[in-house]
């Protein structure tokens, strides 16, 4: 089966084109502080996002040549690339393990020999390393803490009884509704008392005056 060169050349040249999106995008996430985190591809165009989510307007888009036909099932952002033959037939390990990879999946164009089409994919691996930002959860205790899972991260709270911590609207919030109130402008050395909320109040009586009265009953009256 013969292949078009042509089309070989443009992806080629598409190659190019993106390599240069990711030295211009670079330069531009210096400025405005963001990092591109998510990828999407509709028909022959591929939309960056600076959000997890891939929602909104895209930072910039890419448009394939019309006749450069993409395979959107298997044109695909991967977080962390692991080349596989069997996954990726035909390809040559781009030795890109560990990194975020943009895998380019171009569908086989009409054989010019017999007008057939070809359902080959050529596959091209583009390192986006520059331009994506990857997180992931530490090992040990963060783990228990957080997690993600696709693009959503969660926070996990404690179902421990008497545990302070809920979720609120805007945040985590600590019920600290229950614990007594300190006393304001107390004085060193005076005896603590509970008012009617159990909160803790200044007696106004020295340990020294109790202990003084104490000894003077039991003067008066024995023990």
């Amino acid at each position: 089966m013969a292949y078009d060169v042509n089309s070989f050349v443009k992806l080629g040249e598409l190659k190019s084109l993106l390599q240069s999106a990711q030295a211009e995008t670079q330069a531009a996430a210096a400025v405005a502080a963001s990092a591109l985190k998510y990828v999407s591809v509709s028909g022959n165009t591929v939309s960056f996002f600076t959000n997890t989510e891939g929602t909104g307007t895209a930072a910039f888009t890419v448009d394939f040549p019309k006749d450069l036909f993409l395979d959107q099932a298997r044109t695909t952002l991967v977080p962390s690339f692991a080349f596989n033959s069997t996954t990726y037939p035909g390809a040559t390990n781009p030795n890109l393990e560990g990194k975020p990879v943009l895998v380019l999946a171009v569908k086989g164009t009409t054989d010019p020999e017999n007008g057939t089409a070809s359902d080959t994919i050529n596959y091209s691996f583009l390192n986006m390393e520059t331009l994506v930002e990857v997180y992931t959860i530490a090992s040990g205790d963060s783990s228990k803490i957080l997690s993600i899972s696709g693009n959503a991260i969660s926070v996990h709270i404690s179902s421990a009884a008497n545990n302070a911590i809920t979720v609120e609207n805007d945040g985590l919030h600590v019920d600290i509704s229950g614990k007594a109130d300190k006393v304001a402008n107390a004085t060193a050395g005076h005896i603590a008392t509970l008012d009617a909320n159990g909160n803790l109040t200044d007696s106004g009586v020295k340990i020294a005056t109790a202990a003084e009265v104490a000894e003077l009953i039991t003067e008066l009256y024995g023990e």
